[in-house]
């Protein structure tokens, strides 16, 4: 017959018990408690949480309480047959030995032997099925545990099983983000060195076109040269936007049509370039078309829309997450156009670009001056 405060007693320190455990930092602090609270509960002066090395084939003291110093942490038993914990690990039962002393199934341990442990219980303690290790309990003088004992020691050693299972979760889903983020940062690291060469390597073909216009008498070839010099430096705008993200790089498209517009300079106070671009961010590979269709449309309209009383260009980007749409805009207020402009190239370019982006493009009617028009299918 159970003693009737004996169960009670344990119920409730049964419940302050898994409490505590589940505030508990760290496996190690886990253990320490653990043990601490176990020899508060049952009395027992000597206890010990042991953890199974297979690489040492051994059972290392982890934690414990009762115990002199230099012994947790630092001796280890036996992981055989006739080791008590080995035992209860090998076999995954509980394991009671009355007197150690005496018992010529086990053996003795010196440390035992130096505390003066006569009774000794060990119950494995599992962590996700697998034998992680045994809690023992010891005294000085010869006990006989009975079942109730046995059992409620079982049930601390699940509790600590169950504990350190969520601790040992938590510490791989830490380092499986850790290393996530470390790979991530890696990649983006040789993202932004291979971004770092890819804007040297365009540095040196506007410093090449630049000796070229320099050497170059020809009006019209240094307008050639001019416009592709222009190419280029919307092309490496575009990189100085790029961000790198988890799903890929993008560019900022507000800041950069805002810096590729700053950078066209209409040589006259009378023309304003404005700017009305939505917060989105668009895939390298699209942005840059996007961007050199503005390069070309705004050129064109600086150097041939207005006359000596100027105007206005507007340039502007919207987006339809709902339908996954683009809407790009370049108008002006200038003459409008009647018949093919100068810059034809720049329009076939234009034509070519809305084409890459698998765009429609189209020129709209308006009572004063140009609008295009162009709509492309937008990711993220």
């Amino acid at each position: 017959m159970i003693d009737p405060h004996k169960a009670l007693s344990y119920q409730q320190a049964l419940a302050t018990f898994t409490r505590i455990l589940d505030e508990v930092d760290s496996a190690p602090r886990l253990l320490q408690n653990a043990a601490a609270q176990v020899a508060r509960i049952t009395g027992i002066k000597h206890v010990k949480a042991l953890r199974y090395r297979p690489d040492h084939g051994d059972l290392l003291i982890e934690a414990g309480v009762g115990w002199r110093p230099g012994v947790v942490g630092h001796v280890s038993f036996g992981a055989d047959r006739h080791s008590a914990p080995g035992r209860s690990l090998q076999t995954g039962q509980p394991v009671v030995v009355q007197d150690i002393r005496n018992n010529p199934d086990f053996r003795y341990a010196e440390v035992l032997r130096e505390h003066g442990i006569v009774s000794v219980c060990n119950v494995p303690i599992f962590v996700k099925g697998s034998h992680w290790g045994v809690l023992e309990v010891d005294t000085e003088e010869e006990v006989a545990f009975d079942e109730f004992d046995v059992r409620s020691l079982s049930i601390f050693a699940n509790i600590i099983g169950l504990s350190l299972a969520h601790r040992f979760a938590e510490a791989e889903a830490l380092r499986a983000v850790t290393d996530t983020s470390a790979t991530q940062t890696h990649t983006e690291i040789l993202l932004r060195e291979l971004q770092h060469r890819m804007k040297n390597n365009l540095q040196l073909v506007v410093s090449f076109l630049g000796l070229q216009l320099r050497q170059t008498k020809n009006e019209e070839a240094r307008e050639r040269i001019s416009a592709v010099m222009d190419r280029v430096l919307a092309i490496g705008l575009a990189h100085d936007q790029l961000s790198f993200k988890a799903n890929g790089s993008s560019v900022n498209m507000r800041d950069y049509l805002n810096a590729l517009c700053a950078n066209i300079d209409p040589h006259r106070p009378q023309v304003a370039i404005k700017v009305e671009v939505d917060a989105a961010n668009i895939p390298l590979d699209r942005a840059v078309p996007v961007g050199l269709i503005v390069n070309e449309l705004v050129t064109n309209s600086v150097k041939y829309a207005f006359d000596e009383d100027g105007g206005t260009i507007t340039v502007a980007l919207h987006v339809d997450e709902v339908i996954g749409e683009a809407e790009l805009t370049v108008g002006d207020t200038g003459r409008g156009m009647s018949g093919a402009r100068p810059g034809a190239f720049g329009l076939r370019l234009v034509e070519s670009l809305a084409g890459q982006l698998g765009g429609k493009l189209t020129r709209e009617p308006v009572p004063k001056g140009t609008l295009v028009r162009l709509r492309f299918p937008y990711s993220v």
